[in-house]
């Protein structure tokens, strides 16, 4: 009897174990966020005296789920124009917080550059925060109800003439109706990224495609690096020096300060390589995914990315030169933060808008990423 005993209690004890083995983890009551602030059908009128201050916080509740020791949710706050079912929307942020503020500039800013907005007229958007576990598919992730905002943004837009860069050492040579158009960055600064042709080589600025003056040089203390703008207002001035060239042949970003009368050139990047967490490469930087190079200073590359983070680098295999961004940074755009050698720190990683295929775009001249959906 003891024997049997003893039989039968093994038998259960592994009939137990197999039990508990095959046992399945089933994800029940996970339901989408909520919510709470704004609150639906709020209007928002954005002033430019206010740019730096809060337009809002925008705050929900947490998606509630079982078992509840996962991983907790991603939550991604997305915004769209109204009627477009978020065919292309902005992802504002895409963290496990609940909360996201926004300055009055930052979202008149993406009113106007992203959707295309107007000055003084309102418009009606839409948000919705998306909740995502880890994994795939339609009990992973989980969206609330649309949120309906009224928005005014206020017009940014200032006209400034364009100013064109020429000479020997670029592709224009010194024909004064092909000079290169030059990208207004702030306060009278033009800036442009050109192939330039090495050393003996000269370059100057115009104002006018096919005049002579006004036009930019400099002096004899001018290098080719940094130096003082000398401005030939009119024919009757004297042309000043020429803008030496770099030694090296290759692709420079050019600044010309037509306010402070200064410029300077630095060597850019030729090539760009993706690496990060976000990217099929990973952090490995000698597996980087090359970028196609559309023109100097401007790349493209259509890729697949997860969720994290990714930087750009200008050598497979080195860590320097390298981009990354800012805390201004968002997985649809933002400004790039350059890190020439090791001796400065990193920045912050680009946020990766999720899993998908993505066209990420890298503008060297104004310094600026966007990352789109699809190819």
């Amino acid at each position: 009897m003891k024997k049997l005993t003893i039989l039968i209690l093994a038998i259960g004890l592994l009939s137990m174990y197999s039990c508990k083995k095959d046992d399945k983890v089933e994800l029940t009551g996970f339901t989408s966020a909520t919510v709470t602030f704004p609150t639906q059908g709020s209007a928002f009128t954005l002033l430019e005296a206010n740019k730096d201050e809060l337009m809002c916080t925008f705050t929900w509740l947490a998606s509630p789920y079982s078992p509840s020791n996962l991983v907790p949710p991603v939550y991604t706050l997305e915004m769209d124009t109204a009627g477009h079912k978020f065919a292309d929307p902005k992802v504002l942020t895409s963290s496990a917080g609940l909360t996201y503020p926004i300055t009055v500039g930052a979202m008149n800013a993406i009113v106007l550059s992203k959707f295309e907005g107007q000055g003084g007229v309102a418009g009606t958007f839409e948000f919705r925060v998306k909740s995502q576990l880890s994994g795939t598919g339609s009990q992973a992730t989980q969206i609330s109800e649309t949120l309906t905002l009224t928005i005014t943004p206020y017009s940014t837009i200032v006209i400034v003439p364009p100013i064109y860069l020429l000479g020997d050492a670029t592709t224009a040579g010194w024909d004064n109706t092909k000079a290169l158009e030059m990208t207004h960055i702030e306060g009278g600064k033009f800036a442009i990224v050109e192939t330039l042709a090495g050393a003996g080589k000269g370059l100057k600025f115009i104002a006018d495609l096919g005049a002579w003056a006004p036009q930019w040089g400099t002096d004899a203390t001018g290098t080719s690096e940094l130096g003082p703008l000398v401005y030939r207002p009119t024919e009757s001035v004297p042309d000043p020096a020429q803008i030496p060239s770099p030694a090296e042949v290759g692709d420079y970003y050019i600044l010309a300060d037509t306010a402070l009368l200064t410029y300077e050139i630095s060597a850019t990047s030729a090539q760009l390589f993706l690496v990060g967490a976000a990217t099929t490469a990973g952090w490995d930087n000698t597996k980087g995914i090359p970028f196609e190079k559309l023109s100097p200073g401007i790349f493209q590359l259509t890729t697949t990315l997860t969720t994290g983070g990714m930087k750009f680098l200008e050598v497979s295999g080195q860590w320097a030169p390298q981009w990354g961004t800012d805390a201004t940074g968002s997985p649809n755009d933002g400004p790039l933060i350059y890190r020439p050698d090791e001796s400065v720190p990193d920045p912050a990683e680009i946020p990766s808008p999720g899993a998908g295929t993505y066209t990420i775009k890298v503008n060297l001249i104004t310094k600026s990423y966007k990352i789109q959906a699809g190819k």
